[in-house]
């Protein structure tokens, strides 16, 4: 996955970035239909209150040509370089459907616990021998397998319309840190070449703020931390939160260069504080302004 320095100025990573970029074109909703989709988080890792969790890949192929599917998986909380080749790719034949169950292990091989992002993309421009017009869907289900009663957990649909360019907040509501439910923060850095600096503000059912600080981002880098790392008290009641760009990162015109400092984020909402059931709510953080350059 690491490349010189030198190397990140190559057609293929301009690409690349350009393919993140399409990501916002369509419209929100639960799944979309892209040749480029990408999912904030997988996980293969241990959770409070005993809980273990992993993620399941499943991709059709909309067209009627055998596509090669290429996987570009960005660790957690570390720096991450593209890798313009896409080395990690499986071939979906026409109108087929699979499943990759816990796949950090079984497509990515990883066996410790790991979590991150990952870019999936059949686009010709970036994986060669596809065909014009060759489109995906893709969906992933993060789930508690640490229940003898079953699993537990979250589907997490691909990126629609939630990169944040500009100094305008996002924002998220419906998030509980409770006696009952916790809350997790998470926020993707999409910036490939620089870190980022994002601040958070959570306010109560009144609109008080409970808590509020800065994060500071690895590039092309997601982190995540519970409500109570981030300070916010046990309470009843709905929370929101809200993020923004530090305004020194913000770039006068961010569709001007191929490499935009931007970000994504989201509240992952869990059934236990820590005891429950593990079933968990993902919810997008929605922009004021979202990212495109259309």
């Amino acid at each position: 996955m690491r490349f010189e320095i030198a190397r990140l100025r190559q057609p293929a990573l301009a690409l690349t970035v350009a393919a993140l970029a399409l990501l916002v074109g369509s419209p929100a909703g639960a799944q979309e239909i892209a040749h480029s989709q990408f999912f904030p988080i997988l996980a293969r890792t241990a959770g409070a209150g005993g809980t273990q969790w992993v993620t399941d890949l499943t991709i059709h192929n909309l067209t009627d040509s055998t596509l090669q599917v290429g996987c570009q998986f960005l660790e957690a909380d570390k720096a991450n370089i593209f890798n313009p080749s896409f080395p990690t790719r499986f071939t979906l034949a026409p109108r087929e459907t699979k499943i990759y169950t816990d796949v950090l292990n079984t497509l990515f091989g990883h066996t410790t616990d790991i979590k991150g992002a990952v870019l999936v993309t059949v686009d010709p421009s970036l994986i060669g021998g596809n065909p014009e017009g060759a489109e995906v869907l893709a969906t992933t289900r993060t789930y508690n397998v640490g229940d003898p009663a079953g699993t537990f957990g979250q589907t997490v649909p691909a990126l629609s319309r939630t990169i944040n360019a500009s100094a305008t907040t996002s924002v998220v509501t419906g998030c509980v840190n409770s006696a009952r439910f916790r809350s997790n923060l998470g926020i993707m850095n999409m910036s490939l070449l620089t870190s980022l600096r994002v601040n958070y503000r959570v306010l109560d059912a009144s609109g008080d703020t409970v808590a509020e600080g800065m994060k500071t981002l690895n590039p092309a880098s997601v982190s995540q931390w519970s409500f109570q790392q981030l300070g916010v008290p046990k309470q009843d009641g709905p929370l929101t939160v809200e993020l923004w760009m530090h305004p020194d990162d913000v770039l006068p015109d961010p569709c001007a260069t191929n490499f935009p400092n931007m970000f994504i984020a989201y509240v992952s909402k869990v059934d236990g504080n820590p005891d429950g059931t593990g079933d968990a709510e993902f919810i997008y953080a929605a922009p004021n302004d979202p990212y495109s350059c259309q």
